[in-house]
Order: C-alpha cells, then sequence, then structure tokens
C-alpha cells in the first residue's frame, strides 16, 4: 500500500466514495473488504489504518455506516460530498497546452457586496489558478479555463455575477505575453 500523509488516506477514501457513491463490505466489522482493496493493503498494518480512516470519516459524519442483508454499507453523506468538492478546489490546476491558440480567455465578475466573502474566494482562487490581474475584478489567461472558472462559480454560489470572454486580442498584451512567458504566435 502506498504510504499515505496525515488524513491523505482518508481524503482518498471519500474521493473513491464520491465516485462510486458507496460500497457494500463483503465481511463485518473490521473487514470493509471492498474499501481497503482499493488501497492494495499488504498487510493487517494496512488494513488497520484503512479501517481506522472509514471510522474517522464516519465520526466526522462525512460517511454513514450502516447494515444490509447482513453487509455493511460505507455511504458517503451530504457533507463528505460538500469536502469532496472542497479537495477538488484545493487540487485545481489549469491545463497548460504545449502550444498557445492564440486566443485569451478573460474572467470578469461583479459580485455583490452581500457576497463578499464568496467574491473574495473566488478572487483568491482565481489568482491561484495563476490568471494574470488586469483590474480588480478582470483576469486574464492564455489558457482555456471554463470549467475551472463554473466549478469555482457554483462552489461559491456565485456563479451568475461571473462572465467569461474569449477575446483574439486586449489591449497591452505585450506585457501580459511577457508574464505568462509566450512567444508571439
Amino acid at each position: 500500500m502506498k504510504k499515505y500523509e496525515k488524513n491523505e488516506l482518508a481524503k482518498e477514501i471519500l474521493k473513491g466514495l464520491a465516485v462510486g457513491g458507496f460500497v457494500v463490505a463483503c465481511f463485518a466489522f473490521p473487514g470493509f473488504a471492498q474499501v481497503a482493496s482499493l488501497f492494495a493493503p499488504k498487510n493487517e498494518r494496512d488494513e488497520y489504518r484503512v479501517n481506522r480512516a472509514i471510522h474517522r470519516l464516519h465520526n466526522r459524519k462525512l460517511v454513514r455506516i450502516y447494515k444490509i442483508g447482513g453487509n455493511d454499507v460505507v455511504e458517503i453523506t451530504h457533507l463528505g460530498k460538500r469536502k469532496v468538492l472542497e479537495y477538488n478546489l484545493a487540487d485545481m490546476k489549469l491545463v497548460v497546452p504545449k502550444k498557445w491558440d492564440g486566443w485569451w480567455y478573460i474572467v470578469i465578475f461583479d459580485i455583490p457586496e452581500k457576497r463578499k466573502r464568496g467574491r473574495d474566494a473566488v478572487s483568491f482562487k482565481i489568482k491561484d489558478l495563476g490568471l494574470y490581474s488586469l483590474q480588480l475584478s478582470i483576469f486574464v489567461s492564455p489558457y482555456e479555463c471554463r470549467r475551472e472558472i463554473d466549478f469555482i462559480g457554483e462552489f461559491f454560489g456565485v456563479r451568475k455575477y461571473i462572465k467569461y470572454i474569449k477575446a483574439k486580442e486586449i489591449e497591452g498584451e505585450a506585457h501580459i505575453k511577457r508574464y505568462f512567458n509566450l512567444q508571439s504566435v
């Protein structure tokens, strides 16, 4: 079994459950055979680590554990699904193509003051993705980022305030090209 950092095993279990919906274990506790098999435990210690991680997720109300027909079932909860989205947001990176297509992708937003926390979070995450800040609420990227922007907007509940523009040129783009270390097309 791969060596996991603290809480990384629980994170991977939660992500696996989110993809599959729920997992039925073949044996009674502490088996969780199908969940454990995803992580290829080599020995009892590894199985123990998987079981402990599942129980910690259960204690944090990120999964439910119940019985159906004598089998133990591990099911991700709504709170667990939300946590997976947080993990996805934290791990998000833009795909950088080998060659620039010559298009600029511009993200603008006008999020109301009553949604200040969402506005600040969106701004922070867009900067974290590496977009260039043209103005306070206008960001530019030479890389396609619509899916990432949609996800960020939906996650923070402010998608309707965000606009996405694809443009062939931007005034003063030489400076932006230098920022992204782009060659002229």
